[in-house]
């Protein structure tokens, strides 16, 4: 798994600045929370907690719960079945987005139910397989810094230095748009999308060699479907 150090280090890497306006991690440390936050969008961090009752109908989630991000993705209770018994949606609801789940039924202090839900990701939880794809994101939002920083310096007097400007913040607006091109081929992204398709319905249209059609599903029975 990844550590914010190998992190950095590969971010700073791929940017290779030689303007010196990202002079300390932080300035790339800014990038990464940036990317953090996409990439989790895409693929939040999946956690399975255990949680106990007190007597009352309302469950408290972990202080890992992130309001208006994280999703409850199922409950178990009873816990220790198998196949797990989940609960249907309509027995419980989310309260409040800080954290309070409320079931259609009490559960005693000794009782617990089994919670799965996402939370935001950390340097730490990007997994192998998508570590340089990651580190590309982070690097553009570096970039884009650099290129928001070069196209905000006044005008100088010296004509030659305000086309040097635009030209470096033109470089890399467009370096960063490439790496993020790559981060979303990577995640199966396309285009403007912010989330990998999920399934593609098409119609294969298959006939036999030679164009004949088939015996039980004919193409005008398809056609009417």
């Amino acid at each position: 798994m990844s550590t914010l150090v190998d992190i950095l280090a590969e971010v700073i890497a791929i940017v290779k600045d030689d303007s010196g306006k990202l002079t300390n991690p932080d300035d790339y440390e800014t990038g990464i929370s940036a990317a953090l936050m996409e990439y989790s969008r895409i693929k939040p961090l999946p956690v399975i907690d255990d949680i106990y009752g007190d007597g009352t109908s309302q469950v408290n989630l972990p202080a890992g719960w992130t309001p208006e991000f994280s999703v409850v993705r199922s409950i178990e209770y009873p816990i220790g079945d198998f196949p797990p018994t989940v609960l249907d949606e309509e027995d419980y609801y989310i309260t409040d987005r800080s954290g309070i789940v409320t079931l259609n039924f009490t559960l005693a202090a000794t009782d617990r139910v089994r919670v799965t839900y996402t939370m935001l990701r950390t340097a730490d939880d990007i997994p192998d397989i998508d570590l340089h794809a990651f580190c590309q994101l982070a690097a553009a939002h570096s970039l884009e810094t650099l290129a928001n920083a070069y196209t905000q310096t006044g005008d100088s007097t010296i004509n030659a230095d305000v086309v040097n400007y635009r030209t470096k913040s033109g470089e890399f607006a467009s370096r960063a748009k490439q790496l993020r091109t790559l981060y979303k081929e990577h995640m199966g992204i396309k285009g403007d999308d912010t989330t990998p398709a999920a399934t593609v319905v098409t119609d294969l249209g298959m006939n036999y060699p030679g164009g004949s059609d088939r015996l039980t599903h004919p193409r005008w029975a398809r056609k009417n479907r």
